[in-house]
Order: C-alpha cells, then structure tokens, then sequence
C-alpha cells in the first residue's frame, strides 16, 4: 500500500505580498505549527475541513507566528498571533514560512502564553474547553472520556478540575495511567486501562451505579458501545475522532431505552453556528484560561520544516508523548 503522505513535498516559492485591495489582508511569519491527526487526514484528502480545489496545496491547520506586515489592519508589525482559525480550507495551511491571512482571523496572543502553547491554541483547547460547554456537566458529576493520555485529553483533565468536574479515564496501556495518575490526576479521579478492564463495570463501580453525566469518545469500534454504556440515562455521548476506523458500534438498549443521546462534535461547526460577541468571548476565554495556565498543551519533539516527514512518523507512532512539532 502506498504511503498516504508519499506525495508530499518541500519546496521554495517566493514569499507574497499583500494585496493593495484588500484592507483585511496581514502576511504572517509563521515559526510554529503542531502536527494534528486532522493536518495527516487533510494530505490524505479525507478530512472535509481541507477541501482544495487545485493543486499543489499547503496543509497545515494551525500554528503560531508573527505580524510580517500589518497592511490596512489594526495589528502591529512584530505582534505574536495565532488563528481562530485560521482560513486554510482551500490550502493555504500553516506548513510554510510566510502566509497571508485575514485581520479577522487572528487571534493576538499574551506575553503569558509560550509559542508552543500558542501554536496549539485552537485544535485541542478550544475543542476540549466547547465539548465541556456542550456537555454542562454540573461540578461534581463524572465526565468519562477515552484516550485520556492525550494532548486533548490531558486539556480535558485540566478544564476539568477547574469547573470542579470529576473525571473517570480511559487509556489503553497500563504505562499511561501510571503516568496520569502521578502527574494530572486528583482525589476524585479515576482510570481505567481498557485492554485490562471492563469499562463499562468500573465505571459503574466508580459512579456507584449511575453513570458518568456525559462522555467524549475519539476511538470508536467497540470501544465506543463500552462506553456508552458507562452513560447516565438520558446522558450525552459526544464522538469527535475516529482513532479506530470509521465505524462505531452502540447497544441499541442504551439508546432505546435509557435514551442516551449520540452527537457529533466538530469545533468548526459548532463555532461558527454562535454570533460574533460569542465566537469572541470563546476565544478570548479559551486565551484567557491558556494565559492563567489553566490549560497547558503538552508540548513534544520539535522537528524543522523541511523534515516533515519525519515528524509526521513521530506523531503517528505508539507513546509519542506530547504533541509534534514543525518549526522554522
């Protein structure tokens, strides 16, 4: 089977220059740019938030940089910002040096906040920080989420103390769980190795038989039905990734009877279908809780531009650790 990111290339092009015409226009000095599973399914050209229309096209969904020139808008030249998001569906993505970007589409970002975290500001945070809004989990009720080790995850955990919200964590190897045991968890907190554990049962046994209040769930396939059986009735399960394939599987008793609610949850749409002063005062919360340190992206190996590939090969690859980077 042929390398799905085979065809993917470095190359020199001249850097642009802003457009005369258009007062929104600012050219960006990215310096940043982590690899999501999302920038691997848009160069294999299945993930629908990257749909080019011609090729060559540049992936690449977020990152971090530097006001080149501010043009027409109300940004300085040497401001540090990020994307909220950034407009790179038609393939002007974030792997390259120099891009062009609208004035409304920038996010500034404060002293507080590290560029590595900056170039991680949207995918994770905002995701994590929406799903628990969608949710409403009232404090001290059990949210129950799988691949609990990862970056979005250990977000998860984070927010999750914050709003005083238990926590009940799936993870597959009993490594991960010694580890977020000892450095994220709390009193109240609880995780479950699922190739070693009945998911479903433990988190019965935790919930003292009622259910966790709701659930975020990434891997499907079985996974997924264990899961959804951990639900309160009448409890939401809210799907955002597909880290096992393209398919889940649910037991129609807890949807029939128990009335437990499936949903899909993709940050794009659920972001643009606010107004404008509630788009703003999401991102300028999620900022806000990145700058106070209450979410803290995990941060990994940082890899130069030109070496995507293997960067792509160290995101991919089992107990990575914290999330890839390309720099320069």
């Amino acid at each position: 089977m042929e390398d799905p990111v085979s065809g993917l290339k470095i190359v020199d092009v001249p850097k642009p220059t802003l457009p005369s015409d258009d007062p929104e226009a600012v050219l960006v000095k990215i310096s940043l740019r982590p690899v999501n599973p999302a920038d691997i399914f848009s160069i294999m050209g299945v993930y629908p938030g990257f749909t080019p229309l011609t090729l060559p096209a540049v992936p690449g969904l977020e990152g971090y940089g530097i006001v080149e020139d501010p043009g027409q808008s109300s940004f300085k030249a040497g401001q540090r910002v990020t994307g909220g998001p950034f407009p790179v569906g038609a393939g002007n993505g974030t792997w390259q040096q120099y891009a062009i970007y609208p004035a409304s589409s920038l996010v500034p970002v404060p002293d507080e906040v590290s560029d590595e975290s900056a170039c991680q500001f949207f995918v994770n945070p905002v995701t994590a920080y929406g799903m628990l809004k969608e949710l409403a989990i009232p404090k001290g009720e059990y949210l129950l989420q799988t691949a609990a080790g990862s970056t979005l995850g250990r977000q998860v955990i984070a927010l999750c103390h914050h709003y005083g919200i238990k926590t009940i964590n799936i993870v597959r190897r009993p490594e991960q769980a010694l580890e977020l045991k000892d450095t994220l968890l709390k009193e109240g907190d609880a995780v479950i190795v699922s190739t070693e554990e009945d998911v479903t049962k433990r988190t019965m046994e935790i919930t003292d038989g009622a259910g966790a209040y709701g659930c975020i769930e990434c891997v499907g396939g079985d996974l997924f039905a264990s899961a959804a059986a951990g639900v309160r009735a009448n409890g939401t399960i809210l799907l955002y990734g597909a880290m096992s394939g393209l398919t889940i599987t649910v037991g129609i008793p807890d949807v029939l009877f128990r009335g437990v609610v499936v949903k899909g949850f993709w940050i794009g749409p659920w972001l643009d279908g606010k107004a404008a002063n509630d788009k703003k005062e999401v991102l300028t919360t999620v900022m806000d809780l990145m700058a106070k340190e209450v979410i803290v992206p995990y941060s990994g190996k940082k890899y130069k531009l030109e070496d995507v590939l293997e960067a792509i090969g160290e995101a991919t690859s089992t107990a990575r650790g914290g999330k890839v980077m390309l720099e320069g």
